[in-house]
C-alpha cells in the first residue's frame, strides 16, 4: 500500500488568482464610475444668451433716474400740445453782425438791442449805396409814405418781439427740474430772410442738461420764424435769446 498524497493543485493555480484581480478591478472601476456620476461638477452645465450685470443702486440714482423719465415725458407731451406746466420769460440778448462781438452783446437787455439796431442802420446808411438806402426811406406805391429811421427801429423791435413771444410760448420746463441756483443760458440763433433758421447754437451753457435741452428745443420748435421785413438789412438777422431761471423765483 502506497501512502496517500495530499492534493495541492487547487491552491496553486494561477487562474483562479487572475480572476480574483480581475474580479476586484472591476469592482473598483463600478465604484469609481458610481462616485463621479453621483458628484455635480461645474463643467458639465451649458450656459448660453447674454450676459447681465446688476447693480444695486442707492435712492438718490433711483430718484435721478425717475427724474429723467419724467421729465422726457413732460416734453414729449409738451411737444404734442404746444404747452407746458411753466412758461419761462427770457430776454432778447443781442443783436450783432460779426460772432466775434457776441461776448460783448451777450449781457444787452432789449433796449440796448434796439440801440444797437439804431447804431447799425446809421453806420450802414453812411456807406451805403442809394439802392440800399431806399429799403429804409422809401415811399409806398399806394400811400407814399416815407419810412423814418425811428420808424425802422420800433418795427424792427417789434420783430425781435414776434420772434420772442414764438419762442416763449414753446418753451417748457417742470417746476421740479428747475435747479435751485439761478443760472442762464444764451442760444446763438441765425434767421434768414425768409425766416429759415440757418443756425442754432450755444452762446453760452447754463451747465445743466435739462435747462439747456429745453432752450434748445424750444427755439427749434418755433422755426420757421416770420419772414424779415423789407426795412431790416441784409439776408439774415443774429441774435442772442437769453433764458434765466430768475424768472420762475
Amino acid at each position: 500500500m502506497k501512502p496517500r498524497m495530499p492534493n495541492n493543485t487547487s491552491r496553486g493555480n494561477p487562474g483562479n488568482i487572475h480572476k480574483m484581480l480581475l474580479l476586484s478591478l472591476m469592482l473598483h472601476l463600478v465604484v469609481i464610475t458610481a462616485l463621479f456620476v453621483s458628484v455635480p461638477s461645474s463643467s458639465r452645465r451649458l450656459t448660453f444668451g447674454p450676459i447681465y450685470s446688476v447693480q444695486l443702486v442707492g435712492s438718490s440714482e433711483i430718484a435721478s433716474s425717475i427724474e429723467s423719465s419724467l421729465f422726457k415725458d413732460i416734453l414729449q407731451q409738451g411737444e404734442e400740445t404746444g404747452s407746458g406746466s411753466t412758461i419761462l420769460k427770457r430776454e432778447i440778448a443781442s443783436i450783432s453782425s460779426t460772432p466775434v462781438k457776441k461776448e460783448e452783446t451777450s449781457n444787452l437787455n432789449i433796449e440796448k438791442a434796439i440801440d444797437a439796431i439804431r447804431q447799425k442802420d446809421s453806420s450802414h446808411q453812411e456807406t451805403a449805396s442809394p439802392a440800399e438806402k431806399s429799403n429804409i426811406n422809401t415811399s409806398s406805391a399806394s400811400g407814399g409814405t416815407t419810412i423814418s429811421q425811428a420808424q425802422a427801429t420800433s418795427r424792427t423791435s417789434e420783430y425781435i418781439a414776434v420772434i420772442w413771444s414764438r419762442v416763449k410760448g414753446n418753451w417748457t420746463l417742470p417746476p421740479a427740474l428747475m435747479p435751485k441756483e439761478n443760472i442762464e443760458t444764451i442760444i446763438d440763433v441765425k434767421i434768414s430772410r425768409n425766416g429759415t433758421l440757418e443756425r442754432i447754437g450755444f452762446e453760452k451753457s447754463s451747465g445743466n442738461h435739462y435747462f439747456d435741452d429745453s432752450a434748445i428745443k424750444a427755439v427749434r420748435k418755433s422755426s420757421p420764424f416770420p419772414p424779415l421785413p423789407p426795412y431790416i438789412l441784409g439776408n439774415n438777422i443774429e441774435l442772442g435769446i437769453r433764458f434765466h431761471s430768475k424768472e420762475l423765483r
